[in-house]
C-alpha cells in the first residue's frame, strides 16, 4: 500500500502521467480522415496543420496557398486545425454544393459567441439559424441599389474631400504617399457618415474617436489574433475563458455612439437617407417602406423568423460595428492593391484613367451614381483585383447535419468544418493562366462564362454571402476615382515590390504598406 502511495506522489510520475494523457487527448482525432479514406496531410501535435498560420510563421494567403496544393488531383482532402479534422475543398462543382445546392447542411459559420463579454459579437456575420435567417431577411433591402443611390450624395461629399487633400499632397510636383493610409481615412469618413451618421473628418483628424478604434480594430494584440484563429477549433474552453475579442474601450465606443444616434434621430426627426436611418426604421416599424421584394429570396420561413426579430439598441450597434468592422480594413486594403497594381502597369492605369475622365466629362463633369455603374472597365479592374488579392484568404462553414459528399462514399458526421481555400482557387493556373499576373482581361463578359463561376469568391456566394457587397464596391471604386481624376501613380524608391503579405493580419494586406508617388496629370 505505502509502495503505491509513493509512487502516485512521485512528481515525476505525476508529470508524465499528465503528459501522457494530454497526448493521447491532442493525438486521438488523428486517425479520422485515415479510417474514411480521405487523403490527409500528417498533422503536428498542438497545431495540427496550421502550424505556420498559428504561430504567425507564414502570412494567410501564403497558408491557405500552400495548403491547396497538397494535394492538386483531388477533390477534397482532410487537414486538422489543432486537434480537430476539417475538410478542405479543390472542388468549384463542391463549393457550388456547399454554397448554394445543400445549403442547408451549411448554414452556420460555427463562430462561438460570449455575448456577456462580446456584445457586439451578436452581428449578422456570426449568428445562427433562425436568428440568422430573420435579420438577413430585415436588413437585406436596406442594401438594394434603390438605397444605395439615395445615400449615394455622402459619398460623394467624402470623395470631394479626399479629392482636395490628394489635390494637395501633390500641388508641388510629385508626392510619395502611403495610400492604404489615406483610403483608409477616406473608408472611415464614408462609413461614419453612412452607417452613423456622423462627419467624422477622419481625413485631416487623426485624432478622432472612430479613427482610434479603428487602428484599434486593425491591430488586435497576438493574443486576440490567435483567438480569432482557435475559436472555431476550440469552441467549448473559448466560451469557457470568456474571451473577449473586441477591445473593451472599442465596444463602450460604439454603443455609446448609437444610443446617442438612435436617440438625436428619434427626438429630431433628421433624415439622412444612410443606414442608420434604415435601422431606426426597422427597429420602429419592423420592415423598410419601399423595399425591395424578397419574396424570390427568402422563404416563408424566413419571413417569420424576421417578424420574430425585434431590433433593440445592442442588435443595431452589433450591425453598426460589423459594418464598420468588415467594411474598414477590407476596402482600404483593396483600394490601396488596386493603386498598386495600376502603379506597375501603366497601360491598364491610362485606360482605366481614360475611362474615369470620359464618362465624368459625358455627365458635364459631374460624378453620379450612373456615372459609376457606366466605368464597366474600371470594373473589371477591381475584379481583377479582387481575384489577386482577395481580402479573406479562406472561408469556412459548419456541417449541421451529417453530409454525404456528392459522387463519394465519404459522410461527414455533424460538426465538422469544412473550407473553402480562397486564395487558393483565385490562383489556380487551371482556371486563371499566369494566375501572378493582373489581368483585368479576364473579367469581361466572354471570359467569365467560360470559366466555373465558384472560381471566384472574393464576397462569399450564396445566401450567406457578403451582404455589404454592393455598397463595398461602390465605395472602393468612388476612392480609386478620387485618385485617378486628376492625378497618375508611380511605383517609388519606397514602394515593396513584390508585395510581402503581412503574417499578423487576418485579412490580405501587405505588411509595409503601400507607398505609392503621386503626380497631377489630366486628360481633359
Amino acid at each position: 500500500m505505502l509502495d503505491v502511495v509513493t509512487i502516485l506522489l512521485d512528481p515525476f510520475l505525476l508529470i508524465g502521467l499528465f503528459l501522457g494523457s494530454l497526448y493521447f487527448y491532442l493525438t486521438a482525432t488523428f486517425d479520422f480522415w485515415e479510417c474514411r479514406g480521405v487523403p490527409f496531410k500528417k498533422p503536428t501535435v498542438l497545431v495540427g496543420n496550421f502550424g505556420p498560420l498559428l504561430l504567425f510563421r507564414k502570412s494567410q494567403p501564403e497558408g491557405v496557398k500552400d495548403m491547396y496544393q497538397w494535394f492538386e488531383n483531388e477533390r477534397f482532402f482532410g487537414a486538422f486545425r489543432v486537434r480537430s479534422p476539417v475538410l478542405i475543398l479543390r472542388d468549384p462543382d463542391l463549393v457550388k454544393s456547399v454554397c448554394i445546392k445543400d445549403f442547408s447542411y451549411f448554414l452556420n459559420r460555427g463562430i462561438p459567441i460570449n455575448n456577456d463579454q462580446d456584445p457586439l459579437s451578436g452581428h449578422l456575420f456570426n449568428l445562427e439559424g433562425r436568428k440568422w435567417k430573420g435579420l438577413r431577411s430585415k436588413l437585406t433591402p436596406a442594401f438594394s441599389s434603390g438605397k444605395l443611390k439615395q445615400m449615394f450624395y455622402l459619398l460623394v461629399e467624402c470623395c470631394e474631400e479626399l479629392r482636395r487633400l490628394i489635390g494637395e499632397a501633390s500641388r508641388n510636383g510629385d508626392q510619395t504617399v502611403e495610400v492604404r493610409e489615406l483610403a483608409a481615412k477616406f473608408i472611415i469618413d464614408v462609413i461614419g457618415s453612412c452607417a452613423f451618421g456622423i462627419q467624422i473628418n477622419a481625413l485631416t483628424d487623426d485624432k478622432s474617436e472612430f479613427h482610434r478604434a479603428a487602428k484599434k480594430l486593425s491591430r488586435p494584440s497576438y493574443k486576440a489574433t490567435l483567438w480569432r484563429m482557435l475559436r472555431t477549433a476550440m469552441p467549448k474552453l473559448y466560451k469557457l475563458l470568456g474571451v473577449q475579442i473586441v477591445d473593451p474601450s472599442v465596444t463602450k465606443f460604439f454603443t455609446s455612439v448609437v444610443s446617442q444616434m438612435i436617440n438625436q434621430r428619434e427626438n429630431n426627426g433628421m433624415i439622412r437617407h444612410d443606414f442608420m436611418d434604415l435601422l431606426i426604421e426597422l427597429k420602429n416599424k419592423g420592415t423598410l417602406e419601399n423595399g425591395t421584394d424578397n419574396s424570390a429570396i427568402f422563404s416563408d420561413e424566413d419571413k417569420q423568423a424576421a417578424k420574430e426579430i425585434e431590433l433593440d439598441e445592442n442588435i443595431i450597434a452589433a450591425q453598426a460595428f460589423v459594418f464598420f468592422a468588415a467594411g474598414y480594413e477590407t476596402s482600404s486594403n483593396t483600394i490601396a492593391f488596386c493603386l498598386y497594381e495600376l502603379a506597375l502597369n501603366q497601360e491598364i492605369q491610362d485606360k482605366t484613367r481614360r475611362e474615369v475622365c470620359d464618362v465624368i466629362q459625358a455627365q458635364g463633369g459631374k460624378l453620379t451614381y450612373d456615372a459609376v455603374q457606366e466605368m464597366k472597365y474600371l470594373d473589371m479592374v477591381i475584379s481583377e483585383t479582387l481575384r489577386k488579392y482577395p481580402p479573406a484568404p479562406m472561408l469556412s462553414r459548419k456541417c449541421e447535419y451529417n453530409y454525404q459528399i456528392p459522387n463519394s462514399n465519404v459522410e461527414l458526421p455533424a460538426g465538422m468544418r469544412v473550407i473553402i481555400p480562397i486564395y487558393g482557387l483565385h490562383h489556380d493556373p487551371n482556371y486563371y493562366p499566369d494566375p501572378a499576373r493582373f489581368n483585368p482581361e479576364r473579367f469581361t463578359k466572354e471570359n467569365k462564362r467560360t470559366r466555373h463561376p465558384y472560381t471566384y469568391l472574393p464576397f462569399g456566394e450564396g445566401p450567406r454571402n457578403c451582404i455589404g457587397m454592393r455598397f463595398a464596391l461602390l465605395q472602393i471604386k468612388m476612392g480609386i476615382i478620387s485618385f485617378l481624376r486628376d492625378h497618375r501613380i508611380k511605383i517609388c524608391d519606397k514602394s515593396t515590390v513584390p508585395i510581402k503579405f503581412s503574417r499578423r493580419s487576418l485579412v490580405t494586406t501587405n505588411e509595409a504598406g503601400f507607398w505609392l508617388t503621386i503626380t497631377p496629370s489630366s486628360y481633359n
